[in-house]
């Protein structure tokens, strides 16, 4: 069976910093696996490269057989990433935010997915305020919901 997440002997370099040397892991379908590591071990710079952002110096990452580089669209179709920070754009509505989502994902009319997501993760009442309006926990959730939108296999939380 094809392996939800492999990395193989991926490495990455940020000047004289070696963040990741020849790391090697599979997470099965279905699995929950946890990454753990004191701060600037190289975990973000793992689903960085998982999720395409980054680029590894060596090695292959790939998301259900899909490599992040040779088949980017696919990979990147099967994985929800949660990021680190609040990243958000504050002049949009929580609504507003995830149809912008899904947009990336080139999915359209999806409103009862969008109403499924804000009623799972409580956001319901505040689908129409902006994200600037909302607590720093409301705002981890809409990035959740931005991880889910486009319905992936995979999801990684970082």
């Amino acid at each position: 069976m094809t392996p939800a997440v492999e990395i193989v002997n991926v490495a990455r370099r940020f000047g004289t910093v070696q963040a990741l040397a020849g790391v090697d892991l599979a997470v099965e379908a279905g699995e929950f696996f946890g990454l753990l590591g004191p701060n600037g071990a190289g975990k973000t710079t793992l689903i960085s490269i998982l999720a395409g952002l980054t680029r590894a110096d060596a090695g292959a990452a790939r998301v259900l057989g899909h490599d992040v580089v040779e088949d980017y669209r696919n990979a990147r179709r099967l994985l929800g990433v949660v990021p680190q920070e609040l990243v958000f754009d504050p002049f949009f509505t929580v609504r507003e935010t995830l149809e912008i989502q899904s947009g990336y994902f080139g999915i359209r009319d999806n409103d009862d997915w969008i109403d499924e997501i804000l009623h799972h993760l409580d956001l319901t009442a505040r689908a129409n305020a902006n994200m600037r309006a909302l607590s720093g926990g409301m705002k981890r959730r809409v990035l959740i919901g931005q991880a889910l939108v486009h319905k992936p296999p995979v999801i990684v939380l970082d």
